[in-house]
């Protein structure tokens, strides 16, 4: 439970935030003008909720493309010891292999080549050798695990039940306490829809990549 809520609360790994608080602010702005003027013409009304929600769909997009990194096993790299000490081996294993291209490299580098493309080209040998059968077993993205989601949407209903009380406890509701709670109950719902939609998009996408590698 403690692991669980140190990831949930690990509340930085959002990207692109401000456009998720763009969506929200235009939202609360349009229900508010929605909730006190209600204005005949809902035209404008539609098209400003449309463009929140637009914003709010092109954020979940963006972040959830954003926290999808290349496996280091397979991006590129020019430094012997980063690249061993990334692989799942055992001390003994990695010492072994360090050495290994450290004297293939140091091979290069008496052939001509500079320190740095030695070092690169003999990581890349090495990849060539081990690439098929080690790409089978691992997945060439890695995805987040997302849980920050789960502490954004807390946070929210958190936040949600404050006001509510608020509104409660005070002689005179205001319309202002009363959107912002649902704003956030349905953000917050949201939140938690995006996380499962986030998983189910990593299940596909690990099923696709893995059947392309197969």
């Amino acid at each position: 439970m403690a692991n669980f809520l140190r990831k949930a609360f690990s509340l930085g790994e959002i990207r692109f935030g401000w456009i998720l608080l763009l969506s929200i602010a235009i939202c609360s702005i349009t229900f508010f003008y929605d909730e006190h003027f209600n204005p005949e013409d809902q035209i404008w009304l539609a098209l400003s909720y449309y463009v929140s929600f637009t914003l709010a769909l092109v954020w979940s997009l963006a972040n959830y493309v954003r926290h999808i990194r290349m496996n280091s096993l397979y991006r590129r790299q020019n430094d012997i010891h980063t690249y061993v000490a990334q692989l799942a081996l055992n001390k003994e294993d990695k010492l072994e292999l360090q050495n290994y291209l450290e004297d293939f490299a140091a091979d290069l580098e008496c052939q001509g080549r500079s320190k740095e493309e030695a070092a690169k080209e003999a990581i890349n040998q090495f990849k060539v050798k081990e690439f098929l059968s080690m790409s089978k077993h691992t997945r060439p993205f890695e995805t987040h695990g997302h849980h920050y989601l789960m502490g954004y949407a807390l946070l929210a209903f958190a936040a949600a039940f404050l006001l509510a009380i608020i509104d409660q406890t005070t002689t005179q509701h205001t319309l202002f306490l009363y959107i912002m709670q649902v704003v956030l109950a349905v953000y917050g719902v949201c939140f938690i829809a995006l996380f499962v939609l986030y998983k189910t998009f990593d299940k596909f996408l690990y099923q696709k990549v893995k059947q392309y590698f197969s």
